[in-house]
């Protein structure tokens, strides 16, 4: 006989404990000694499938620059109370098998951090069964037996990665327990009781440099709208002539991940203004994030505050049917280059609709979409990510 014990799903709360700072953790540009801020948060699961959020704050990019994150789990696993009873009237053996994988998954660690073991117990001979529940030779049990004792880590010190690090929120990661048991007899019925918990310490720790080394020079940024389709961004800079470093604007569609779309020099003068123009990409429309990234000629990094702006597509898509009128061939050229998915629809003059499919675009490429009998008929094409449709009229003779 086999059996697989319920597993329960829990979602538990983030608890701070500590934060810290020291010196002496690296070596900072220009030789100035690093420190640290690190979280520290332990979090005991019951028994089953376990998944709970784990969140730590986002470095306040006023604060400093972060060189690298460190974060590191220690996984303590433990069989509470292990029983298995024969229920028959003679003699079985029986075995048992215990699963465990944990994974942490979230910003910067590219593949998840996990662990997995498989610990088995018996053979145990069991007597045949003494007709009294919880005691006697007919049943085996086994208590607090600790299953995993192990540390995982991961360092994250590529600087594209840590820039979603930066912000006054935080940043989230995603812990997952999922254990199994399986229990077999030789044969008859069984009873079998399983408990199982786990203690989780979760290390999150950023190697930081402070803003006394290398100052950020940027003052009152502010973001204006142009139109529905254009951005100003404009900054003051109170310049040191002596310093070498370069600003860059920054744009994000998630308020995480950032993309740089220009970079300016900076002024010799003490106390400049600055400003750069963005232009929304075709076919994007909604909630944009703007900072500006101010680097050092040594690598050091400080970042403005972020920005939000709700901008449009400055290009609707275009098309062109072809051939149009047709013989009965149906097809489409885009006008302007884009690429992208696009759901079609053909209708007839009642409304009905024909043809229904969904397109790759890449380019001005044309596209062969349908064969239709002659007739009048209307082509909608509509963009999945803008949801920005356009519609033509298709004569096939």
């Amino acid at each position: 006989m086999k059996a697989l014990y319920p597993l329960i799903r829990w979602t538990l709360p983030f608890a701070f404990i500590f934060v810290f700072a020291s010196n002496g953790i690296a070596q900072c540009p220009d030789g100035h000694p690093g420190g640290a801020t690190a979280f520290d948060t332990t979090i005991a699961f019951g028994t089953g499938i376990t998944s709970t959020p784990v969140k730590f704050p986002q470095f306040n990019p006023t604060s400093g620059m972060v060189t690298c994150v460190r974060l590191c789990i220690t996984i303590t696993g433990v069989v509470d109370t292990l029983a298995i009873e024969n229920l028959s009237g003679s003699p079985q053996t029986a075995t048992f098998s215990y699963v465990r994988n944990d994974q942490i998954s979230g910003p910067g660690l590219g593949s998840p951090l996990s662990n997995s073991i498989t610990k088995n117990y018996g053979p145990y001979n069991l007597a045949a069964s003494n007709g009294v529940l919880g005691s006697g030779p007919d049943r085996v049990a086994l208590g607090h037996d600790t299953v995993l004792n192990t540390q995982l880590c991961r360092t994250i010190s590529d600087s594209t990665t840590i820039s979603q690090f930066y912000g006054s929120d935080s940043v989230t990661y995603n812990y997952d327990i999922n254990v199994s048991a399986n229990a077999s007899v030789t044969g008859g019925s069984s009873s079998v009781l399983v408990l199982t918990s786990a203690l989780v310490n979760f290390h999150f720790e950023y190697c930081t440099c402070p803003p006394v080394v290398l100052p950020l020079n940027i003052s009152a940024f502010n973001v204006n709208k142009i139109g529905t389709t254009k951005a100003e961004l404009k900054w003051w800079g109170y310049d040191d002539p002596f310093a070498n470093y370069h600003y860059e604007a920054e744009v994000s569609r998630n308020s995480r991940n950032f993309i740089s779309v220009g970079m300016v020099p900076k002024n010799n003068g003490t106390t400049d203004v600055y400003r750069m123009l963005y232009d929304v990409p075709n076919g994007e429309t909604g909630s944009f994030y703007f900072r500006i990234k101010q680097v050092y000629s040594n690598g050091y990094v400080r970042y403005s505050n972020i920005k939000q702006m709700v901008l449009e597509s400055s290009a609707s898509v275009k098309f062109s049917l072809f051939p149009n009128p047709s013989s009965g061939i149906v097809g489409i050229k885009f006008d302007n280059s884009v690429s992208g998915q696009f759901n079609i629809q053909i209708y007839n003059t009642q409304g009905q609709v024909l043809v229904q499919k969904e397109v790759q675009a890449a380019g001005t490429a044309p596209i062969q979409i349908a064969s239709l009998s002659p007739g009048v008929y209307w082509l909608k094409l509509t963009d999945k990510r803008s949801q920005e449709s356009s519609v033509s009229q298709l004569l096939i003779k």
